[in-house]
């Protein structure tokens, strides 16, 4: 089989189960994280370091396990965060402490204070320039004095005069590298995702996006003071959502109109049952991500939504989408149930424990497998996943995971 007859029968098979049909037999799509790397002896420094050296780890798990989606390589570029002085993210190297084959690591900081709702939603472009960026990058400091608020042209060259002082143009200067650091990672990455696409491979996580509600605090005002939010300030909150919810969709269509996108990710962070009331979620979260959902449905693109942490309270919230054109893949959920409730809405995502995978026998992995597979893949809409984003696995496990899906999963 060439690679244009793989991805077009590959292509097909997911259609399929998107559509809540029986393909020939469950596609196998593992949501790969780190283990491009861990898995093929890269270290996570020199992958960060330049993406370009995880590429081996990349194609030879494509030859290996012949996913059925394939996830271009999620990681954090090393040099733009250390050439702006992160404050919020670490990645692994000399500069921060961790080892070489440990992952990147990003804190809950927040960088909007209780008593700058207001100031944020008055002008949110200047406040992420002067507020939000100086306070992620001590090297962007000095870019809280910069000023684009004052429309008359006489007061233009008052305020400009900023950028003759040295820490602003040091600031400058940081801001470039950083941004030729990212340049070169980028290309990096679209190098490795073309020539994912050039080996037969459907790409299910080329792009990705995250609801208003989790970019707001994963981003600004942290995940801890946006969950307290919800209580202390519920209308200023609502405010940056309905803000947010118009950045975020023009955003998501945008890239995926640009990269000819055929899903798009969707990490959903603090919609879990632990954080929000069943009340809480309704109000607060699915309102942004459905109009999210929607939209992306309304060009063709089918939302990859991946319900983090237990979401056993939220499944019959998340069916009102429209039939056949969203893919769930879940953590910790009572698959079963979940089947019961989405299965004539949304394909799901099975969720095999990565921990067994890391750290359990084959012989289990076998049978969670098998599981799976008995109470899922009935009527179709079942795609074979793991639990959380792939970093470690057992080799064996991983063998014994997919040899299982392929014999036992045929229709």
């Amino acid at each position: 089989m060439n690679a244009e007859q793989r991805l077009a029968e590959k292509s097909q098979r997911i259609k399929d189960v998107v559509a809540l049909k029986e393909p020939d037999r469950v596609p196998f799509a593992p949501k790969v994280g780190n283990y491009y790397a861990r898995g093929y002896d890269i270290s996570m420094y020199d992958a960060m370091k330049d993406i370009r050296n995880i590429g081996p780890g990349v194609y030879q798990f494509l030859e290996d396990f012949d996913p059925d989606l394939a996830w271009a390589p999620v990681l954090y570029p090393a040099d733009p965060p250390e050439a702006m002085g992160s404050t919020y993210l670490k990645v692994p190297g000399p500069n921060s402490g961790l080892g070489l084959d440990e992952s990147f690591q990003i804190g809950d900081k927040f960088f909007l204070m209780d008593d700058e709702y207001d100031e944020f939603l008055h002008d949110p472009s200047h406040f992420m320039l002067t507020k939000v960026y100086p306070r992620k990058f001590k090297e962007l400091e000095p870019l809280s004095k910069v000023c684009f608020q004052t429309p008359v042209e006489y007061a233009l060259y008052i305020e400009n005069s900023v950028f003759a002082q040295p820490d602003v143009q040091q600031a400058l200067e940081a801001l470039k590298r950083g941004g030729e650091a990212s340049a070169k990672w980028l290309n990096g990455l679209m190098e490795i995702v073309g020539n994912i696409a050039q080996r037969g491979f459907p790409l299910g996580a080329a792009g990705a996006t995250t609801c208003a509600f989790d970019m707001f605090s994963d981003n600004i005002r942290g995940l801890i003071n946006s969950i307290s939010d919800i209580y202390a300030r519920p209308d200023q909150l609502l405010a940056v959502i309905d803000y947010m919810t118009e950045v975020c969709i023009a955003k998501a269509v945008g890239t995926c109109k640009g990269l000819n996108l055929d899903y798009l990710f969707i990490p959903l962070h603090a919609g879990v049952d632990e954080f929000m009331s069943r009340e809480n979620y309704r109000k607060f979260y699915w309102p942004c991500l459905q109009k999210l959902m929607l939209a992306l449905i309304d060009i063709g693109v089918t939302p990859y939504a991946f319900c983090e942490g237990k979401y056993n309270t939220r499944l019959d919230i998340i069916k009102e989408v429209p039939k056949g054109k969203v893919i769930y893949m879940f953590e910790e959920v009572d698959i079963a149930n979940a089947k019961k409730v989405l299965g004539d809405t949304a394909c799901i995502c099975g969720n095999l424990s990565t921990a067994l995978l890391a750290y359990g026998k084959k012989e289990r992995v076998v049978e969670e497998t098998k599981r799976l597979l008995d109470t899922c893949a009935p009527g179709g809409g079942f795609i074979m996943d793991c639990s959380i984003v792939l970093d470690n696995a057992k080799r064996e496990n991983m063998e014994a995971w997919y040899e299982t899906t392929m014999e036992y999963g045929k229709y």
